[in-house]
């Protein structure tokens, strides 16, 4: 399955700290949302990976920025 982003945050003096999410349906039905981010420090220290939540656990997790729970409800995707 195809995913689809459906958030994007990008902030920091040289867009240096990016968020994208993405949601994908599973075949059983279920919606997969993964968060990937690439944060670089004004000093080049890398932070970048992945986390992979299904819809209850993003929608609970503290760890996710509200825009992007707003935007996963604004799409109409539930779980």
């Amino acid at each position: 399955m195809a995913k689809t982003k459906f958030y994007e945050r990008i902030k920091g003096p040289m867009d240096n700290y990016e968020d994208w999410y993405y949601w994908e349906r599973k075949d059983d039905g279920s919606v997969m949302i993964t968060h990937e981010w690439s944060h670089v420090t004004p000093r080049l220290k890398s932070n970048s990976g992945s986390n992979s939540y299904n819809f209850e656990e993003f929608m609970a997790s503290s760890d996710v920025h509200s825009g992007a729970k707003s935007a996963l409800q604004d799409a109409s995707i539930e779980g």
